[in-house]
């Protein structure tokens, strides 16, 4: 009678250590793999280091101002915007950039620009027609906006935030976040003979 014979330790240990050294070799492939795709995109961010777009408001104006005793605004502010990719060799694709327009440090109107791709050295103008509805302001700022009202001029900042990525060929970076600031326009109210002057933004990625 034939007795069964067992699997010895040592066949064992044998396919444990193959696997481990399989496993370790695919993992080491794959680091390798991540680290030269990792200092390609370096190579190429550093070689052509895309240059930040332009923002400029070049017109701006408040219509229909109305302020209510309870210190509730209503108004209508249109803002004309120019942008400018400066690069020679990148195109720019912008995801919504969410848009803020203050008095002050209080928001008073809202409003959201749509996706868009500005190719390399190309101009884009955009009229943003933004309004306050009922909005609740504090005494002290309604005073303010008052003496604001009663000089033709009031200071407005506008806030543009969102994503943005550089484009060439095939090759894409990366989503950055983006933000643009537009401090202190000195817009003036539609009924005022008041001109406004151009301003450049800051822009920070």
């Amino acid at each position: 009678m034939t007795k069964a014979r067992g699997v010895s330790r040592e066949s064992t240990d044998v396919g444990y250590s193959r696997r481990s050294i399989l496993m370790r070799t695919l993992i080491s492939f794959l680091l390798v793999v991540m680290i030269m795709i990792g200092l390609t995109i370096l190579i190429i961010w550093v070689t052509l280091k895309p240059r930040k777009p332009v923002f400029i408001v070049t017109g701006a104006s408040i219509d229909k101002y109305k302020l209510s005793k309870d210190h509730h605004l209503d108004a209508s502010y249109t803002i004309d915007l120019y942008s400018f990719n400066p690069d020679k060799k990148m195109s720019i694709q912008y995801k919504k950039l969410d848009v803020t327009i203050m008095f002050e440090d209080e928001t008073v109107a809202n409003g959201v620009i749509s996706s868009w791709h500005q190719h390399s050295r190309k101009k884009w103008n955009y009229k943003l027609d933004l309004e306050s509805h009922n909005v609740e302001l504090s005494s002290a700022l309604s005073q303010h906006l008052e003496l604001a009202k009663s000089s033709n001029k009031a200071a407005l900042s506008v806030m543009l935030k969102g994503k943005i990525r550089s484009k060439m060929g095939i090759w894409r970076s990366k989503y950055y976040h983006m933000k643009v600031s537009c401090l202190h326009l000195m817009v003036p109210f539609s009924n005022s003979s008041g001109r406004y002057q151009g301003t450049l933004c800051d822009v920070h990625i």
